[in-house]
C-alpha cells in the first residue's frame, strides 16, 4: 500500500511541476501519456438478472469494473459501491461489495413499502470519484446551514459521470403469479395545470472541433428536442446570416440530429437558425464566431482523415502545433502540424495505429492551448467475433421440465473470462431504452455525456448510415471523460482518494457548541438581537419570541434566519490535535483503535467485517486518552442529553444528488422506434400509467395521502446522517431536527427561498390551542392545511392527560374525534431514545431540481412525521457518536429448485428469473454445463450471458433478441432459431 501511495504522489508532484513550465508539444504528449498510464480511470457495468421487476421482487446483479488503460478487470479498487434509488431520486439502499478480482455480485430486495416507477442502480468505486467533479447547483443561503464552508463544499460536490441503469418496477401482483404491468406511482398532493401555447424547444449547436472559426469552412452538428428531451425528426431548419440571407439548410434525422456546412464563416457574422414546429415560428442564435482558431473535419474509411483549416488572420504557431489521438485515456499517436504557407492541411492516420472505441482528437500548441477537440469512433473489427456459444435451448418447456445449457468459450485462452448467466421467462420481460450491454457500455456509453438510448443500434451494422449516426452522437454528446489540460499539467489536478484496498473510516474533529436553553412545546423562546431589531426605534433592540414546535415560523418571520443561526458565533477552529478512540463491536468481538489527529482529521483502516458492525467514536484531549475514555464510558456514556467534549464526524464521500432522467429513460419502449433493433415477443400490452387529472384552472393541492411515504428512515440513522453532513454541531436538538432532516433529503430544492416544513407526531399534526381562531397565513399553503392543523375535528390537543387515539387497522394514522396527548408523552419526541422511525412526505423530487413545476408559489412542502417505538419501547442512545456501520454486503445464493423427482400436484412455481449464476465455472477446455428446471407453466426461455475475457474483450450473448438490419453482428447479439 505504501508503495502504491508513493507512486501516486510522485505522479501528482510531476503534474504540479510541469504546470509551472511552458513545455513543447512532445513534452506535453509525454505527460498526458504518463498520466493516462499512471492514473487510469475505472469503469463499471452491472449485469442484471431481469429486464423489469415487481414490488416484492429481488434484483440480482453482478458488477464488472475495468481499468481504462488496459480494458481488463481492475486491480486497483477492491471495493464497489452500488446504490438503489427511487424514481424521485431518493436513496433506498447502498451496498458495499468486496471485489477481490474486479467483479462482485449482490442483490436488492424491493420491499413492499416501496412504490412503483422507474428505479435506478448507480455504481462506482471510490477511485472513480477523483474524476469529473463539479459543484452541484445550489442557493447561496443553503451554505449557511452547515457547521463550516468546507462541510458545505463536501455536501455539494457532484460528479459528471457515474454508471447508471434505469429499469421499470411494477406494482406487486394482486394475485400471486399473475403479472400485470400496472405502475402506480407515489401519490402526489400537488398537481399542475398543463402548459399551453407555444411549445418550449431546445435546439443546440455543436461546431466540429468546438468553435465557429472565421474564414474557415465549419461543419456544425445540431440536435432538436422538446423541453422534456423528446427527439424531433424531419424538421426543416434554415441557417441565416446577419443580413437574413440563407447560408445553409438542413433537416433533422435520426434522433433529431443532423449537420450542415457553413462555407467561409464571416468574422462579423451573427448566424441564426429559423424553423417552424406545430405552426409556431422559432429562431435560435448559433455560437459566436471566433476570430482566430482552427477548424477541423474528420472523415473515416480505411484511414482516419483529418482536415485542418486555420483562421485567415493567423500566420504561424511559434510554440509549435500538434495533433494527438487518445483512446481510453492513453495517447495513441502524435502528429506534428505544419501549415507552411497554406491555410489548410491534412493528417491521415492508419486505423491499425488506433484502438477500437471512442478516440479523442486534440489539436494543441506548446503552451497547452487547445485549438480544436473532437471525438470519433474507430472500429478495427477486432471485437466482431463472438466469444461464447450457448447450445441446448428448446423452443418451449413444459411445467417443471429440466433445462440443460451447454456453454463454450470460443477461444481456449479465454478460460480466465468472468461470465454471468441469466435464464428468464420471456413472457414477463420488458424492453426499455436503457438496454446497454457490456460491449456498448465499455466501448461507447461510458465515454460520452448523458444517457444513450438504445445503444445497440450503433453496433448492429458497420454501414454508412450507422457510422453517420454514431458520429453525430459523438458530436452532440461528446463529454470529455479525460480532461486533456489536467493530464498535461496545464490545469491543476488533485487526488482526493486512493484506490480502496480495504475498509476504512475517515473523519474530523471539531468543537461542539452549547445548545440554546431548552423549551417546552408551545413555550416562547426569547431570542437575542441577532434575529431582529425594532424598525421603529433604532436605539432599542426588540427581542422576539419564537414558537419552537414549528420550525417554519422562524424562517417566515425573521428574514430567513433560523434557530440554527444562533449557534454560528460559538463555532471556533481546533487549536490543538486530539486523540480519536474508535470501538468496533460485532457479536462478541470487540476491537479498539486510537489515533492522534492531523490537522483535526483522522484516517483508520478498520477490521474487516460483513453486514452490520457497531462503531463508537469519541475524542479526547487528555494527556492519557485511554484513561480518559474509560472514565467517560463509566459516566454519562449512554446519556444523549450530556454534551460530548468534541464534535466528531465521519467524512462521507458518497454522491448526494441523483441525475435527472432524460425523456427516454423512464418512457415505455415503442416497438416502432425508428432505429429499433428488436423483435419483441411476449411483452405486456395496454400499459397505462396514472395520469394527472386537472380539476381546475390553477395549480392546487389534492387531499393528503399518507399511504406511501417518500422516505422511511431510522431516527438514529437520520441523526448520524445530518451530523456527518455538518448540519449540526454533534448534538441532537429537537428544535432544529426537522429542518436538518429536510435539508439532508431535499436540500434547498434549487430555490433561493426557504420552504415550508411541518412536523407531525405519529401521523397527526400538533395543535397547541384548540380555541385559537387566528392563524398566520404564511404557515399554511391551503385552507385544507389549516383545517388539519387547527380545527376541532383533527389534531393532537396538548393537555396534562393523555387519551389514546383510535386507529384504523389499514392505516397507521389516528382517526376519529379529538384526542389529547400529555406534555410528558410529548417530551418523548424530543429524545432519540424514544424515536423509532421518521416518515418523510413531500412532493419534491430531487431528480427534477430546477423544474418549472417548482417555480413561483409551487414549491413543495416537507412533512416530518416522528414515530415513537410502539408499546413504550426505547433504544440505547449515547453522548458520543454511535453508529451501526454497514460492512460488506452478504449475498445469498440464488434459489433454484430441484424437480428431478416429480413435484406434488399442488406445487406452484412463479419464478420469472429461472436461474441466475453470477460466476459461471468453465473447465480447462472452456466449457460449462448448466442445469435447471422450468417453473410451473409452459415457458419460452430467454438466455443472456455477459462478461469479459482476461484480455479485456466484452462477452455478450442473447438468445431472445434479433436484429432487423441486413448485417447482423454476432458479437452483439446471437439469434437462435426456434424449432
Amino acid at each position: 500500500m505504501k508503495k502504491g501511495i508513493f507512486i501516486l504522489l510522485a505522479i501528482s508532484l510531476t503534474v504540479s511541476f510541469y504546470a509551472s513550465a511552458s513545455p513543447e508539444t512532445d513534452s506535453l504528449y509525454r505527460k498526458v501519456q504518463g498520466f493516462g498510464i499512471g492514473l487510469p480511470q475505472e469503469k463499471v457495468y452491472l449485469h442484471l438478472d431481469n429486464t423489469c421487476y415487481f414490488v416484492g421482487d429481488t434484483i440480482w446483479y453482478k458488477g464488472y469494473v475495468t481499468r481504462s488503460d488496459k480494458g481488463t478487470l481492475t486491480d486497483l479498487s477492491k471495493i464497489l459501491y452500488v446504490e438503489l434509488l427511487t424514481p424521485d431520486g431518493f436513496l433506498v439502499e447502498r451496498q458495499q461489495l468486496e471485489m477481490p478480482n474486479g467483479t462482485a455480485n449482490g442483490a436488492f430486495v424491493l420491499t413492499d413499502s416501496l412504490y412503483a416507477g422507474y428505479y435506478e442502480l448507480r455504481a462506482y468505486t471510490r477511485w472513480m470519484l477523483n474524476f469529473g467533479q463539479y459543484e452541484h447547483p445550489h442557493a447561496q443561503w443553503s451554505e449557511d446551514a452547515f457547521y463550516n464552508k468546507e462541510m458545505a463544499k463536501d455536501f455539494f460536490r457532484d460528479y459528471e459521470k457515474l454508471y447508471s441503469r434505469v429499469f421499470p418496477v411494477y406494482d406487486k401482483p394482486k394475485e400471486t403469479g399473475h403479472y400485470t404491468k400496472d405502475m402506480t406511482l407515489r401519490p402526489l398532493r400537488r398537481y399542475f395545470k398543463a402548459r399551453k401555447g407555444k411549445p418550449e424547444l431546445e435546439l443546440r449547436f455543436y461546431p466540429e472541433g468546438g468553435n465557429l472559426v472565421a474564414g474557415t469552412d465549419c461543419n456544425v452538428a445540431l440536435e432538436l428536442n422538446t423541453e422534456e428531451g423528446e427527439h424531433l425528426e424531419n424538421v426543416e431548419i434554415d441557417i441565416l446570416g446577419s443580413q437574413g440571407s440563407k447560408t445553409a439548410q438542413t433537416r433533422t434525422g435520426n434522433r433529431g440530429r443532423c449537420t450542415f456546412l457553413l462555407n467561409n464563416v464571416g468574422t462579423q457574422e451573427e448566424y441564426k437558425a429559423v424553423f417552424q414546429y406545430k405552426g409556431h415560428d422559432y429562431e435560435v442564435k448559433l455560437p459566436e464566431v471566433e476570430e482566430e482558431g482552427i477548424a477541423l473535419q474528420v472523415r473515416q474509411d480505411t484511414l482516419l482523415r483529418i482536415e485542418l483549416q486555420k483562421s485567415e488572420g493567423r500566420t504561424d504557431f511559434p510554440e509549435g502545433l500538434a495533433l494527438q489521438v487518445m483512446a481510453q485515456g492513453v495517447p495513441q499517436t502524435l502528429q506534428h502540424i505544419d501549415f507552411g504557407d497554406k491555410r489548410k492541411t491534412n493528417v491521415t492516420i492508419p486505423l491499425n495505429e488506433l484502438r477500437t472505441g471512442v478516440n479523442q482528437i486534440t489539436v494543441f500548441d506548446g503552451k497547452g492551448k487547445i485549438y480544436a477537440d473532437r471525438l470519433c469512433f474507430v472500429n478495427r473489427h477486432d471485437y466482431d467475433s463472438a466469444r461464447i456459444d450457448i447450445h441446448g435451448i428448446e423452443s418451449q418447456y413444459e411445467p417443471f421440465a429440466p433445462v440443460t445449457l451447454n456453454l463454450k468459450l470460443k477461444d481456449i485462452q479465454d478460460t480466465a473470462a468472468s461470465v454471468s448467466l441469466a435464464v428468464r421467462d420471456r413472457a414477463t420481460e420488458e424492453q426499455t431504452y436503457d438496454n446497454g450491454t457490456m460491449l456498448t457500455e465499455m466501448m461507447l456509453a461510458s465515454e460520452i455525456k448523458g444517457f444513450v438510448e438504445n445503444p445497440g443500434y450503433y453496433f448492429e451494422a458497420d454501414d454508412s448510415m450507422h457510422r453517420r449516426d454514431l458520429d453525430l452522437l459523438l458530436m452532440v454528446q461528446g463529454w470529455r471523460r479525460y480532461e486533456w489540460k489536467e493530464m498535461a499539467g496545464i490545469e491543476a489536478f488533485s487526488l482526493r482518494f486512493l484506490p480502496e484496498k480495504s475498509q476504512t473510516i475517515e473523519g474530523q474533529v471539531n468543537h461542539t457548541y452549547s445548545l440554546y436553553k431548552d423549551n417546552d412545546f408551545g413555550e416562547k423562546a426569547w431570542i437575542t438581537s441577532l434575529m431582529r431589531k425594532d424598525a421603529h426605534d433604532n436605539q432599542k433592540e426588540e427581542v422576539k419570541p419564537i414558537d419552537f414546535y414549528t420550525t417554519e415560523i422562524c424562517a417566515s418571520k425573521f428574514k430567513g434566519k433560523t434557530l440554527q443561526d444562533l449557534y454560528a458565533p460559538s463555532i471556533s477552529k481546533m487549536k490543538k490535535e486530539v486523540h480519536v478512540i474508535a470501538s468496533f463491536l460485532q457479536g462478541e468481538s470487540t476491537l479498539e483503535l486510537m489515533q492522534k489527529t492531523q490537522q483535526s482529521t483522522f484516517y483508520m483502516v478498520t477490521p474487516k467485517f460483513y453486514e452490520d458492525c457497531v462503531l463508537n467514536l469519541m475524542a479526547s484531549d487528555a494527556k492519557d486518552p485511554v484513561k480518559d475514555a474509560i472514565k467517560k464510558q463509566r459516566k454519562g456514556f449512554m446519556d444523549e442529553t450530556e454534551y460530548p467534549d468534541f464534535y466528531v464526524k465521519l467524512n462521507h464521500f458518497y454522491p448526494n444528488f441523483p441525475k435527472p432522467y432524460t425523456f427516454y429513460q423512464d418512457k415505455e419502449y415503442e416497438t416502432n422506434y425508428p432505429d429499433s433493433l428488436y423483435t419483441v415477443s411476449g411483452v405486456f400490452n395496454g400499459r397505462k400509467l396514472p395520469t394527472v387529472t386537472i380539476r381546475n384552472k390553477r395549480n392546487g393541492l389534492r387531499r393528503f395521502n399518507n399511504s406511501k411515504p417518500t422516505i422511511i428512515i431510522d431516527a438514529y440513522k437520520a441523526f448520524n446522517l445530518i451530523t456527518d453532513h455538518g448540519l449540526n454541531g454533534g448534538k441532537h436538538d429537537w428544535r432544529t431536527f426537522s429542518q436538518q432532516i429536510a435539508f439532508s433529503f431535499a436540500n434547498d430544492m434549487g430555490q433561493d427561498r426557504r420552504y415550508s416544513i411541518k412536523e407531525w407526531f405519529d401521523g397527526i399534526p400538533l395543535k397547541m390551542n384548540p380555541n385559537e381562531n387566528t392563524r398566520n397565513d404564511q404557515d399554511f399553503n391551503s385552507q385544507e392545511d389549516y383545517a388539519i392543523a387547527s380545527s376541532n375535528k383533527s389534531g393532537i390537543l396538548l393537555s396534562d392527560k393523555y387519551e389514546e387515539p383510535e386507529h384504523d387497522e389499514k392505516s397507521p394514522t389516528p382517526i376519529g374525534s379529538n384526542f389529547s396527548i400529555s406534555k410528558q408523552k410529548l417530551k418523548k419526541y424530543r429524545l432519540l431514545r424514544y424515536l423509532d422511525k421518521i416518515y418523510i412526505y413531500t412532493d419534491y423530487a430531487p431528480r427534477e431540481q430546477g423544474s418549472w413545476k417548482y417555480a413561483q408559489d409551487n414549491q413543495p412542502e416537507v412533512i416530518i412525521d416522528y414515530r415513537l417505538f410502539p408499546n413504550d419501547g426505547y433504544q440505547r442512545t449515547y453522548r458520543d457518536r454511535h453508529y451501526v456501520l454497514r460492512g460488506y454486503a452478504v449475498c445469498e445464493d440464488f434459489y433454484s429448485p430441484d424437480y428431478s423427482r416429480k413435484p406434488l400436484p399442488d406445487t406452484k412455481d412463479y419464478r420469472r428469473t429461472l436461474l441466475w449464476i453470477p460466476e459461471v465455472k468453465f473447465d480447462e477446455k472452456g466449457e460449462a454445463t448448466v442445469r435447471l428446471f422450468n417453473n410451473s407453466k409452459q415457458t419460452v426461455i430467454s438466455v443472456e450471458a455477459e462478461g469479459i475475457t482476461g484480455k479485456g474483450i466484452p462477452v455478450v450473448w442473447k438468445s431472445d433478441v434479433c436484429t432487423m438490419s441486413k448485417r447482423n453482428k454476432d458479437y452483439l447479439y446471437k439469434t437462435i432459431t426456434i424449432k
